[in-house]
Formats: C-alpha cells, sequence, structure tokens
C-alpha cells in the first residue's frame, strides 16, 4: 500500500514522495524534479509512478508471500483521472511511464488499483507523504531528475506569468 504526494513551491521547486508502511515503518522514496520544469499534477503522476517502479523492483518479494494487488493512495483527483487515459495532452508522458508500470505488473499477476484520499485529513500515510514530498522539494539539487520536455500546462503558465509582467512593466513605462 502506497500514499503519494507532490509539492511545487511558489519559486517552481517540484518534489515528489510516495511513502508506504512496511513493518510498522514508514519507508519512502523522494524525488526533487528540478525548478521550472513541472507543474504540481506532473508531480502528483510521478509520484505514483515511483511507487508503481519501487513495486516492480520488490515483485519477486511480494509474489512470494502471495500479494495481489498494490494499492496507491492520492488525493490529487486530476492526477488519478489522468492516469485513467493515455490520450495527448498535459502528463500524457508520465500517465504512460505509470500505465507501462501497471502492465508489468499485471504480467507478473499483481493488480494495481489508485484510490482517492481526502488531502491533508490526517491520514498518517497522506501526511507522511505530504513531508517526504515538501523535503524533496527543498532538496535543490542532489536527487534532481532532469526532464527532456515542458508540460502544456507549465507552457501556458510560463505564457501567462511573462505577459503579466510584461503588461504591468508597459503600465509602469507609460505612467512614468
Amino acid at each position: 500500500m502506497w500514499w503519494t504526494d507532490g509539492s511545487r513551491s511558489d519559486d517552481g521547486r517540484v518534489g515528489a514522495a510516495p511513502v508506504c508502511n512496511h513493518r510498522d515503518e514508514w519507508r519512502s522514496r523522494r524525488s526533487y524534479l528540478g525548478t521550472g520544469h513541472m507543474e504540481v499534477i506532473d508531480a502528483e503522476l510521478w509520484a505514483i509512478g515511483l511507487a508503481l517502479e519501487v513495486t516492480i523492483g520488490r515483485r519477486e518479494t511480494l509474489q512470494r508471500y502471495g500479494v495481489m494487488m498494490v494499492a496507491v493512495f492520492s488525493h490529487s483527483t486530476a492526477a488519478i483521472r489522468r492516469t485513467a487515459h493515455l490520450e495527448p495532452g498535459p502528463g500524457q508522458r508520465l500517465a504512460r511511464r505509470i500505465n507501462r508500470s501497471a502492465q508489468a505488473l499485471l504480467a507478473y499477476g499483481i493488480r494495481t488499483q489508485i484510490h482517492w484520499v481526502p488531502g491533508h485529513s490526517g491520514l498518517p500515510g497522506h501526511e507522511d507523504a505530504d513531508r517526504q514530498a515538501n523535503i524533496a522539494r527543498n532538496a535543490r539539487g542532489d536527487t534532481e531528475i532532469e526532464r527532456p520536455y515542458t508540460p502544456a500546462s507549465n507552457m501556458s503558465r510560463r505564457i501567462s506569468e511573462g505577459s503579466s509582467t510584461a503588461k504591468a512593466k508597459w503600465e509602469a513605462d507609460k505612467c512614468s
């Protein structure tokens, strides 16, 4: 059972983390995803994908103990909806990554289910995922993962911010 979260700061730093409880100990994987490359939904999707990739790495142990399903819990309805389809658009590459991982697990007899949970409602797994994602977001470089693309939603935000900045500068110049 995995709990996932993604985090993006106002200055554009992004982090993601899945956590699981193993033998009464919380274990996590954290990823610092850089600055200005991703939106929060991308970080949420990255965390879900990372949880499944870690599960693939432990598939033999899971099979040995008869585990037939892995559950991933996220508070991001947008990310969960995005995992349900592979059509072009923001998050497509990450949704495909999740789909490939789920298919790989299914080949080993392990089904994948992704569930919604309410965010910041005191659930220990989700609260720890939030903490770990924030730690990853603030890592500033050691674990940065280079992203070879800029999602459309991020590009749209950048254009909007650039336009607002240019308009404010033009207004200031006009008034002076």
